[in-house]
C-alpha cells in the first residue's frame, strides 16, 4: 500500500526546506506551489483568456504574466481571487491525482504531497498522515522580507486567507516548529523522517 502524507503550513513556515530535504533523501513529492509556478511560467491560451474574463487583463504583458499585479488585485477583490483560485486549484488537483495514481501503480511505499491550503479546502481526510510546519508570524515575515522582498501589508493580506496555526496543530498528526535556526530545523526534519 502507498502511504500518502500531506505537508502543510502557512506562508514562510519552511515547507520548501522540508520538501528539498525529502527530495535529497529520494522521496517522491508533489508540490502544489511548484505546479502553480509552472502555470504562470508557461501559460497556455486558455489561462490568458480566463485571466481577461475575470478582470485580470492588466497582469498580461505580451506572453508574460505579472504576478505582482495579480497579487495586488486579488487581495483587494475577493470575487476575482475566488475565481482565480478555483481555476488554478482545478488544474493542480488534476496534476496531484495523476501523481498519486502513478505512484500507486509503481507501488511506491511513501509519497509526500505539499499542500499549503490543505485545511482551508478541507482536504485532510484524503491523506493517511498530515504534517504541519509551524512558525511564528514575526519569524515568517522576517524570512519573507529577506527571500521574497515581501512587505508587511502583503504578508498580512496573505495570512488573512490562511487558517490559523492553532487549527493546523489540532488537525495534524505531526507538527514541526520552525522558529529557530536552519540547523535546528533540519535536525527536527531528520527525526521525523526516521519516525515515518
Amino acid at each position: 500500500m502507498t502511504k500518502i502524507i500531506a505537508i502543510t503550513g502557512g506562508i514562510g513556515s519552511g515547507k520548501s526546506t522540508l520538501c528539498s530535504k525529502l527530495k535529497d533523501k529520494g522521496f517522491k513529492i508533489h508540490s502544489s506551489d511548484e505546479q502553480v509556478a509552472k502555470i504562470y511560467k508557461n501559460p497556455d491560451k486558455k489561462f490568458f483568456t480566463y485571466l481577461r474574463t475575470i478582470g485580470l487583463s492588466k497582469s498580461i504583458s505580451k506572453k508574460n504574466i505579472d504576478k505582482n499585479i495579480i497579487s495586488k488585485i486579488i487581495f483587494e477583490n475577493k470575487q476575482i481571487r475566488k475565481k482565480l483560485e478555483l481555476y488554478i486549484f482545478k488544474l493542480v488537483r488534476k496534476k496531484r491525482s495523476d501523481f498519486i495514481k502513478q505512484e500507486k501503480e509503481k507501488k511506491t511505499r511513501l509519497i509526500f504531497i505539499d499542500i499549503p491550503l490543505l485545511f482551508e479546502n478541507n482536504l485532510e481526510k484524503q491523506f493517511h498522515t498530515v504534517i504541519s510546519i509551524l512558525a511564528s508570524k514575526q519569524v515568517r515575515l522576517k524570512r519573507l522580507k529577506k527571500t521574497r522582498k515581501m512587505t508587511e501589508t502583503q504578508f498580512k493580506n496573505i495570512i488573512k486567507s490562511q487558517t490559523s496555526d492553532v487549527i493546523r496543530k489540532n488537525k495534524s498528526d505531526y507538527v514541526i516548529y520552525n522558529n529557530s535556526t536552519l540547523k535546528d530545523y533540519k535536525t527536527k526534519i531528520n527525526k521525523l523522517i526516521n519516525k515515518l
